[in-house]
């Protein structure tokens, strides 16, 4: 339960002073053992101030998230954010904005123009002030709000007391540390003078101005200054620290925005009250102050991912959140998470790269941009998750759409799992013929292995993890129907064309022949499951395990772009799995360091498998189907496409580019998020917006379209670190032994690719394999795949 912003401090005052004049009760209770009820609660209270510090145990501290070079990106002093498998889906906790700062930065002008309205002798006396609470007594009978009876020490306490019941959420202990009773202004003077006995004068008054309440959330000195005028307590002129000072007897009252009159009349008290009790001013700087306006600045600091200070990175803020929400080992529940993370005042350092993240964002806006008739027609959506190789760390999370629960703006994170914040995830094409590739590799099979396939056919003879039939179609089991997008006509190509080129038949074969089961397995073993976060070797709701589809090749099974960023991460790293994480180190506000989610980077390939991943990749961006966009200037860089067309061919529901260097990753998807598989991307929406600048309407959407020139442009300003080579694969490999596989003898032409695809290429070496090479024949690539085929139906057409 929050402040009460109206509270009187006085009334008790005048039966205090009766008293202390009759039989000395108030300095007897100084001295003597209290009896009766209010003894314990006294003793106890009194004994907790032992304690005390401005770091302190109990009190609410607003928290930090961090980008990776320690800047600000958000202060969370409340939570509202989705989280599922909640009642209303929400969590929520509303705490306080409270940032406790030392008494050396605090102006001297805050704490001149605190001690002369509230306690003008404080430097002088002790815990009690009897020449002041006599003195208040008579302002008090006469209607003059200069300067309260409380010592600076007694309110501190009092301050306490009540944010500490506030956040325990004890009404009865919040009732009774503001109750204007005898009672409790005894209990509040003994406290006082414990406090005076353990404390400096500098920590109490400091203390104090950190717990005051001023309005707007604002609790201590440093929140008001931000919330008043924009600045620091450090940095507090004369005449804001005379407003800050005034407004604390009563928020409501001296409230600045609301009443500025009154306001102004009670700052110039205050500087009044300076230059008479030689407090900072002179008589004539006071008269001068007073002429000046209030000069308000600021507005209500931020809290969360819609702040201001977040900038463009609301998604990757919300995945912070999430993630902290979802772990155990900061709370037993999600409430008692979220109160920490609103109160605990931590320091979350986040793995965000300020330069990566603005690339990002201005790539899929650029490209796609959310409202544009002209760009973007189809409204369709583009994320793009970047991850850094051999470490886990999320660089930066992009959607074309802005963060937040306004119109035009969304909460939905279309790059990470449901669980944390995510959508029911995406399709990824061809990107997903990543596993199939890896699986072959690691059965030995070389760079130059061949198949000749027609451009469309039947097979049969897949079987799951438990060597039963997998697939299903026209009534016969272990059936998979699937074409290519270049149409009919045999092609023959090597597992390197046949990866460059993507060919869909081609790698529906080779997914047999590996075993649909041991590609699952590699999907998995690189982190793999489905947006929910359920495992692919696992029935989900109605679906099976992801080993009854023939079509999980061509990537017809929902998972999170991020999922997929960490998996050719995988293959960028040389073989090295980590888990994507988006938290470096938390650190609390007494200076200790809280257990953060481990990237657990571990071998998950072989470095030679993960050198000859790379080797053909490279070949995307040049002879490949994404080599019209190409790779990047001076660096050395590897792709694929990836494209799922519906099963009647009308339109794309997803398109998917994976591009890297051995320093990034990015994972790009594009697809309409409010019915992708009905409002899909042909005709006028799949136009977007090139690099250059001009519109591309390719009539259907490919992966080489808007996701691969998203992934260039992010990659073109992204922080790519020293020019550094992937690892060439030695020509003695057992990979070569027939050849690099850039060159492959057609019996035919092939039909002239379409979309995203290359036409026949040049010719190429025949030795070892280091960069890209040039050369391969084949056609482009088509996509299809409107979801995970169930068993008793056909699976995908095709898919790049």
């Amino acid at each position: 339960m929050q402040r009460r912003e109206i509270f009187t401090r006085t009334s008790v005052l005048g039966r205090l002073v009766t008293f202390a004049a009759i039989g000395g009760v108030l300095a007897a209770a100084m001295v003597l053992p209290i009896v009766a009820a209010t003894g314990v609660l006294v003793r106890n209270e009194a004994a907790k101030f032992t304690t005390l510090s401005l770091t302190d145990q109990g009190l609410p501290q607003r928290s930090e998230i961090l980008d990776a070079s320690g800047h600000l990106l958000a202060y969370v002093y409340g939570v509202d954010v989705p989280y599922s498998g909640v009642k209303g889906g929400v969590v929520q906790y509303f705490g306080w904005d409270r940032q406790p700062v030392t008494y050396q930065q605090i102006s001297p002008n805050m704490v001149n123009a605190l001690v002369a309205i509230e306690d003008s002798r404080y430097w002088e006396h002790g815990a009690i002030d009897l020449r002041g609470t006599i003195r208040a007594a008579v302002n008090d009978l006469q209607h003059k709000p200069v300067q309260g009876g409380s010592t600076i020490a007694q309110q501190y306490v009092k301050n306490v007391l009540l944010l500490r019941a506030e956040v325990a959420d004890n009404s009865t202990a919040e009732v009774s540390a503001d109750a204007d009773t005898l009672n409790r202004k005894l209990n509040e003077l003994r406290m006082a003078v414990a406090a005076e006995h353990q404390q400096s004068k500098q920590d109490i008054l400091a203390g104090y101005l950190n717990d005051a309440y001023y309005g707007y959330n604002a609790y201590g000195i440093e929140t008001a200054a931000e919330t008043y005028f924009g600045t620091t307590a450090s940095k507090l002129t004369v005449t804001q620290a005379a407003t800050l000072a005034g407004i604390v007897e009563n928020p409501t009252q001296y409230d600045p925005i609301l009443h500025p009159g009154v306001s102004l009349e009670r700052r110039n008290t205050v500087l009044a009250r300076m230059a008479t009790t030689d407090n900072g001013l002179t008589t004539a700087q006071a008269r001068l102050d007073e002429a000046k306006p209030l000069g308000l600045k600021g507005s209500e600091p931020q809290s969360g991912c819609e702040a201001s200070s977040v900038g463009t990175a609301g998604f990757f803020c919300q995945y912070v959140e999430e993630v902290f929400l979802h772990d155990s080992a900061y709370g037993k529940t999600p409430m008692d998470r979220a109160k920490l993370l609103s109160t605990g005042g931590l320091h979350i350092y986040t793995t965000l790269n300020e330069q990566d993240q603005q690339a990002a964002t201005e790539a899929v806006n650029y490209v796609v941009p959310a409202r544009s008739g002209v760009y973007n027609p189809g409204h369709n959506a583009d994320t793009e998750a970047m991850v850094k190789p051999g470490t886990g760390q999320i660089e930066a999370i992009a959607e074309d759409r802005p963060y937040g629960t306004n119109y035009g703006q969304t909460e939905i994170d279309y790059a990470v799992n449901t669980l944390y914040g995510g959508s029911s995830g995406v399709q990824t094409g061809s990107s997903s013929k990543l596993f199939t590739l890896i699986t072959a590799l690691n059965q030995g099979i070389p760079f130059g292995y061949t198949q000749t396939v027609p451009g469309s056919t039947t097979l049969t003879g897949y079987t799951n993890c438990q060597g039963a039939p997998a697939g299903y179609y026209n009534g016969a089991p272990g059936a998979y129907n699937v074409s290519n997008a270049e149409g009919p006509g045999k092609s023959t190509d090597s597992l390197y064309t046949g990866t460059t080129n993507s060919i869909n038949v081609f790698y529906a074969e080779l997914e047999k022949k590996v075993g649909l089961c041991n590609v699952v397995h590699t999907a998995v073993d690189l982190g793999m499951t489905r947006a929910d976060g359920t495992s692919l070797l696992s029935a989900d709701g109605g679906q099976a395990s992801a080993d009854n589809y023939p079509s999980f090749t061509l990537g017809s099974v929902n998972v999170a772009p991020l999922s997929m960023a960490a998996a050719y991460a995988t293959v960028a790293a040389r073989g090295m799995y980590c888990t994507p994480v988006a938290i470096n180190k938390i650190v609390t506000g007494t200076g200790s360091s809280m257990s953060v989610p481990s990237a657990n980077c571990h071998r998950a390939i072989s470095s030679d498998v993960a050198d000859a991943v790379n080797y053909i990749l490279q070949g995307v961006l040049t002879t490949g189907t994404a080599g019209a966009i190409g790779g990047l200037a001076g660096r050395e860089a590897a792709g694929k496409t990836g494209t799922s067309n519906v099963a009647n061919n009308d339109g794309t529901p997803y398109a998917a580019f994976a591009g890297y260097t051995p320093n990034l990753v990015g994972y790009i998807s594009v697809f309409n998020p409010v019915s992708p598989t009905v409002d899909t991307m042909g005709g006028q929406s799949s136009c977007y917006r090139l690099e250059s600048g001009s519109q591309s309407c390719p009539g259907e959407m490919f992966g080489a379209d808007a996701p691969g020139s998203t992934w260039h442009m992010s990659f073109d300003h992204a922080d790519l670190g020293s020019v550094t080579y992937f690892v060439p694969v030695p020509p003695d490999s057992p990979f070569n032994s027939q050849g690099n596989g850039q060159v492959v003898v057609q019996p035919k032409s092939p039909t002239k690719p379409k979309g995203g695809g290359t036409g026949t290429g040049g010719t190429g070496g025949t030795g070892g394999t280091g960069g890209g090479g040039t050369g391969g024949t084949g056609g482009g690539g088509g996509g299809n795949g409107g979801g995970p085929t169930p068993a008793s139906s056909p699976g995908p057409k095709s898919v790049t």
